[in-house]
């Protein structure tokens, strides 16, 4: 498997998320595609909280879940964040705003977390 494959998969999730017209715009991830870090955005904070509060996240990390294990990896954490977040403590520089860890909602998917 290759990093090409986990791209295919997460795509194909963020694609049918998208479709929920939520406010959820995209999503990344990092890391080794064995055991990525996947980040889902939205547009903003309010959406976002709105998602949450109605359980979305909990949907889609199943997504995520089954995305992944169709090509043997698993996710090391599932992280929500909004481009709103982003601009207010990163200046909109994802990469940056990405290493602070400025999420609203974070969850790890190995047992013990240091």
């Amino acid at each position: 498997m290759t990093e090409r494959k986990l791209i295919d998969v997460l795509t194909t999730v963020c694609e049918e998320e998208k479709k929920a017209h939520n406010g959820f715009v995209w999503l990344t991830h990092e890391g080794h595609w064995r055991s990525p870090n996947i980040t889902a955005v939205f547009d903003s904070q309010a959406q976002l909280n709105t998602a949450l509060s109605q359980g979305w996240d909990m949907d889609f990390i199943n997504k995520v879940n089954i995305a992944l294990a169709s090509i043997k990896s698993r996710a090391d954490s599932i992280n929500f964040a909004s481009e709103e977040a982003c601009k207010k403590f990163s200046g909109g520089n994802w990469q940056v705003h990405l290493t602070k860890a400025h999420f609203t909602k974070e969850y790890f998917t190995k047992e013990q977390r240091h």
